[in-house]
């Protein structure tokens, strides 16, 4: 063979693994367009889940005042996933606070639950009028 050939042949073999590799590339950014759909986008700045550190368990009574949990506070860090769970006969109002935003009142029913996977600085719970009840935070 000759030094040409051998040339040729290689940069044809660089232009297709150059293809394969795009190809891959288009596939991974496919699958993190996905993830990103339906988990979120990760923030930088803020810290994760860390499997090491004990969770803020912790059961509130809902009463006519809202109850505040600065959650910040508590976990040294915004909560980034977690649960309430309406333990009590009566209905909650729920608020959940980041930064300057703050959401809510969602109405947490009677022996309903309601799952985070966003980030949460502050919760506030409140009863509706309906009378007090209990409900059990878990954050993490």
């Amino acid at each position: 063979m000759k030094p040409e050939e051998i040339i040729t042949q290689a940069q044809g073999a660089v232009k297709a693994l150059e293809e394969r590799l795009a190809c891959l590339e288009d596939r991974l950014a496919a699958i993190q367009r996905t993830l990103e759909y339906e988990y979120g986008r990760p923030r930088r700045d803020v810290a994760g889940h860390d499997p090491a550190r004990l969770p803020l368990i912790s059961q509130i009574p809902a009463e006519a005042t809202p109850h505040r949990l600065e959650l910040a506070g508590l976990l040294g860090k915004p909560a980034t996933r977690g649960h309430l769970v309406n333990l009590g006969d009566n209905k909650a109002q729920v608020w959940f606070s980041y930064g300057s935003s703050r959401v809510g009142p969602y109405i947490l029913l009677p022996a309903a639950a309601v799952e985070i996977s966003f980030l949460a600085e502050v919760v506030e719970i409140a009863e509706t009028g309906d009378g007090p009840t209990v409900v059990q935070a878990f954050f993490q």
